[in-house]
């Protein structure tokens, strides 16, 4: 991998992170479907991420978030 491509790697992890902290804080604040939405985009940033590195453990975790936040949205 080249360096610009670990930068733009470490460029989406940090995206993944902040749209997951943003889903927390919409958590608290009981905004229901801003929590869902934004904890899909985190995930699939991450499965993005994960892909590009190889690690099946964090495409697993994060595929699975992604459905459940899908089943969250259909469901409601």
């Amino acid at each position: 991998m080249t360096s610009r491509e670990l930068k733009i790697l470490t460029v989406f992890k940090w995206l993944g992170v902040l749209a997951i902290v943003a889903s927390a804080f919409a958590r608290c604040f009981n905004f229901h479907y801003a929590d869902l939405i934004l904890s899909m985009i985190g995930a699939g940033i991450w499965v993005i991420v994960a892909i590009r590195i190889r690690d099946t453990a964090l495409m697993t975790v994060n595929g699975f978030i992604i459905a459940m936040m899908i089943y969250g949205i259909v469901s409601h």
